[in-house]
């Protein structure tokens, strides 16, 4: 396992954690004048708290877009003991406490309100709910400089709505309909994902209106896509698999529309 970094802006850096085949993942560090951001903090390993200070000596706070540990990893202890502040949606602290069965307490986490601000002196980030993958799966918005980070919200290339703790798909359509309206201001939006390696092309609004669409497919029954079946916390789990345009891989339970 090893994390490696790259930079995506002059203020804004990608950390991804590797290992094998079984895992492929990425946070980002978000710098502004007067403090950073850091969206996410990986699964296993142990140096993110160190890297990060490496790169910013800035007042610094965590966002977690949702409570999955691929995006919520062990070092969040680290961050805690080192009094950062740890911030996730409400709707998923139990979600992810009651995975880790208690070793996180959820007094760690402070609750993250949907269109909460964080301003970084010279930039704003904006906090939008977007329902779906998971009930409290949220987006960070920068507005000034047009880049969504998504977590696992709109997914990466690949969605997952088939796994334990999705929200009906009727539902994540009219929410993704929503966040497209109110983002609809924003131009050349790019999409940085909890995944960037699934996609072989920078994410855009384009990617938003394929998952839009692929939604009202599949609600529709004008796209079913094809039966699949995978291991999912010891237990086999069957859903099926459909794709269009950006959407290369949008996974669903026919039982949750």
């Amino acid at each position: 396992m090893g994390i490696s970094v790259g930079q995506i802006r002059y203020n804004v850096f990608q950390i991804n954690e590797t290992e094998g085949n079984d895992l492929n993942v990425d946070c980002y560090l978000v710098k502004g004048e007067d403090k950073a951001v850091l969206i996410d903090t990986l699964q296993d390993t142990d140096q993110l708290y160190e890297t990060v200070r490496k790169l910013s000596d800035l007042p610094l706070e965590v966002i977690i877009t949702h409570g999955h540990p691929d995006h919520a990893g062990h070092s969040i202890r680290q961050f805690h003991e080192a009094g950062v502040p740890v911030y996730m949606h409400e709707a998923d602290i139990d979600l992810y406490c009651n995975l880790f069965s208690g070793e996180y307490p959820r007094e760690w986490f402070t609750p993250l309100d949907d269109e909460q601000i964080f301003d970084l002196g010279n930039l704003t980030l904006r906090i939008i709910l977007l329902a779906g993958h998971t009930p409290g799966s949220v987006v960070v918005l920068d507005e000034k400089n047009g880049c969504l980070y998504s977590g696992d919200a709109v997914g990466s290339g690949h969605f997952w709505m088939q796994i334990p703790g999705c929200i009906p798909l009727h539902e994540f359509r009219d929410n993704l309909k929503l966040f497209i309206e109110k983002t609809s201001f924003v131009k050349n939006l790019k999409i940085y994902p909890g995944h960037r390696y699934q996609s072989p092309v920078q994410l855009n609004r384009q990617y938003l209106f394929d998952t839009l669409t692929l939604s009202e497919k599949i609600l529709d029954h004008s796209d079913q896509g094809n039966d699949q079946t995978m291991m999912f916390d010891g237990e086999i789990i069957h859903f099926r698999e459909c794709a269009y345009g950006m959407m290369l891989g949008y996974c669903y339970n026919p039982e949750n529309l």
